[in-house]
């Protein structure tokens, strides 16, 4: 069964679907992988690795067969490939040696094969490198000898698989499926298995995840593709924490997803800077109302744009290329988004950020005042409140339109994102705005999961923790709100987020019910 899985994901995935996978698979048969980007200017090699013996070796990654016309259509690629030196930092000027591949997950067909057989005489003739290749039958036995027995054999493990697989590309990720299922295939490794099986179980979930994302990919669902790297990441730091692993051991595959993460937000940026059609697709469900449709993916769009900049700006990682019109659709977006649930409040914490980041703090003060107006208003007399975070907004849309599932939760004077946006006003000594509203903050409860241990926050369900329900004194002192806005939340965290801080722009929109006030003030304290 595992064989037919393999089989079955290998055949269907994209180019850019088995991309992250190839490359874990050179990091578990020995390769240390020096550049896996790829792209137009990477002079034909999407991927440049050094094996054990420490020879360099060049890959071009290709999806489907390969014929007469594919193999016209790549050859300036190829050559690219075979005469080219690969140029890297850890690589002496001078290389006159490596080796090069041109992979693929189908066949090479035809005569296609002697055709490269005497491309690479000539080649060879020339001084340049002689061409080789790996396509499906290979990379299907070297798939299957590394990671096969980590996909599913029991009934329901498979069922739960295959309904994640066969979702609809264009459909948001179920979130809250996807995590739970990886933080099973982790846990049963627990106690049972060896630290080398249980780092081999890390290392197969780039390929596992890459298989249930086959129809995002295929869709180009990029906002949905973030969304399940950063929850992959988060799970494997839980479990590589929870079994004391050292981090030299699980670096390549966490920088693999990090570069993947890279990549998509490069492909977000210039997809949204491009869009044409007011950023609205107006075909799903009930996203297909015209208005709340184009608001609430302006919204959307806005908030993944922000947390992808703060990621960069945050880790230090190579800012993408700002593409041409990306101003214009961020201040359309500006004017544009909608607020319906705590669900999309992340989305707006992440554009204020944005303007921290940059210096831009009187913009910064003048959306958390936004923010707090109108988390107020939604809180005043015969309002509902807004549906806690627990809730996704396709759930706040049926509950809005009267359809789906009725949700009977009071969310009246409750509130999970209130109390950030209160302290950051604090910290900005925005005193008087707050002494004027605070009659009414103070009537809703500020809502907080606090777990025992802090690093089960990166669990989708934290089972030892507690629910803080608390309201603001009416009197509140205006010295002790100042000294809980500014104070150092370093130890409020995850302990492995210490040096990811970078990541929590992402994982607030990944994992809203996760985004917490010392979430947000661990950024803006340092």
């Amino acid at each position: 069964m595992q064989n037919k899985l393999v089989e079955n994901w290998l055949i269907s995935a994209g180019e850019l679907t088995y991309t992250a996978p190839f490359v874990q698979l050179l990091i578990n048969e020995g390769f240390t992988v020096l550049q896996a980007k790829g792209g137009t200017t990477e002079q034909g090699k999407d991927i440049i690795a050094r094996d054990p013996n420490g020879i360099i070796h060049c890959y071009q990654l290709k999806h489907g067969n390969i014929g007469s016309s594919e193999w016209q259509q790549y050859r300036a690629q190829l050559d690219d490939l075979t005469e080219i030196p690969p140029k890297h930092p850890s690589i002496p000027d001078g290389l006159d040696t490596w080796e090069c591949y041109l992979v693929t997950n189908g066949d090479i067909t035809g005569q296609t094969l002697t055709t490269i057989v005497d491309y690479s005489k000539v080649r060879s003739k020339k001084g340049n490198m002689i061409l080789k290749t790996v396509s499906k039958e290979e990379l299907l036995r070297r798939f299957i000898d590394s990671f096969g027995e980590f996909f599913p054999t029991e009934p329901n493990d498979i069922r739960v698989f295959f309904e994640l697989f066969c979702e609809n590309g264009d459909n948001t990720l179920k979130r809250d499926d996807f995590k739970l299922y990886f933080e099973r295939f982790l846990s049963q490794f627990d106690t049972k298995r060896s630290k080398k099986k249980k780092l081999e179980a890390i290392q197969a979930m780039p390929i596992l995840v890459s298989y249930l994302l086959t129809n995002k990919y295929a869709k180009g669902n990029l906002t949905s593709l973030i969304d399940a790297w950063v929850l992959t990441q988060l799970t494997i730091l839980y479990y590589a924490n929870k079994w004391a692993l050292e981090e030299k051991n699980y670096t390549a595959t966490e920088y693999l997803i990090l570069e993947e993460i890279d990549r998509l937000i490069a492909s977000l940026l210039i997809e949204v800077a491009a869009d044409e059609n007011h950023l609205v697709d107006a075909t799903y469900g009930l996203f297909s109302e015209p208005i709340m449709t184009y608001r609430l993916r302006c919204a959307e769009l806005l908030g993944y744009v922000s947390a992808s900049i703060n990621y960069s700006v945050l880790s230090g990682r190579e800012l993408p290329n700002v593409p041409i019109g990306l101003a214009e659709k961020v201040a359309l977006m500006h004017q544009k988004r909608m607020l319906i649930s705590e669900a999309g409040i992340p989305f707006q914490y992440n554009s204020l950020l944005a303007s921290l980041i940059h210096g831009q703090e009187k913009a910064a003060i003048t959306e958390l005042m936004s923010l707090i107006n109108g988390i107020l208003s939604a809180h005043a007399d015969n309002e509902e409140g807004l549906l806690s975070p627990y809730y996704t907004t396709e759930q706040a849309v049926a509950h809005m339109l009267g359809v789906g599932e009725p949700i009977d939760e009071s969310f009246q004077n409750r509130s999970y994102m209130l109390w950030p946006a209160v302290l950051l006003l604090a910290k900005y000594d925005q005193r008087e705005f707050l002494n004027e509203n605070w009659k009414v903050i103070s009537q809703i409860s500020m809502e907080e999961i606090v777990a025992y241990d802090q690093n089960d926050l990166l669990l989708w369900r934290a089972a030892n923790a507690d629910m803080l329900d608390t309201f603001p004194s009416s009197e509140q002192s205006w010295t002790s709100l100042k000294a809980e806005a500014t104070k150092v939340y370093d130890n409020d965290i995850p302990p492995i987020l210490l040096k990811r801080k970078y990541l929590i722009p992402l994982i607030i929109i990944a994992m809203p019910h996760r985004l917490t006030p010392k979430m947000i003030l661990a950024i803006t304290n340092t």
